[in-house]
């Protein structure tokens, strides 16, 4: 995981032009804030982990911000729900239609009653 985020971070630092912020990184430190993550935190969902990395490195906002492991490890719950935000703001929210067979139905059995067909409210 560890060299995975550092090569997407990498990306990251190449577009801005400073990739020199990560020429003292120390990848045995990056791993150990992700076994920390895994067994310490308990976050032991190796995919949500990777997704979560891809957005990161992503996002206009959080791609300037996390740009270390461990800053990925402190960050991570936070990551996680905007996220998840995220991609439920880009799914389309559907229209919930009303049934009118419901209405129908209720007419029916107001006529059938006896009501006056003229009297049916088809309102709310």
């Amino acid at each position: 995981m560890a060299t995975y985020f550092f090569d997407k971070v990498s990306e990251v630092a190449n577009e801005a032009g400073v990739q020199h912020l990560l020429k003292k990184v120390n990848k045995h430190k990056w791993a150990d804030d992700f076994r920390k993550l895994v067994e310490i935190d308990g976050v032991n969902n190796k995919k949500q982990i990777l997704a979560l990395m891809e957005w990161v490195t992503q996002d206009p906002f959080w791609r300037t911000n996390i740009l270390s492991a461990k800053k990925f490890r402190e960050k991570f719950g936070e990551l996680a729900i905007k996220m998840n935000s995220s991609n439920k703001a880009k799914q389309p929210v559907q229209q919930q239609r009303k049934d009118t067979r419901d209405k129908d139905i209720a007419f029916q059995r107001f006529v059938a009653a006896g009501g006056d067909p003229n009297d049916f409210d088809w309102g709310k």
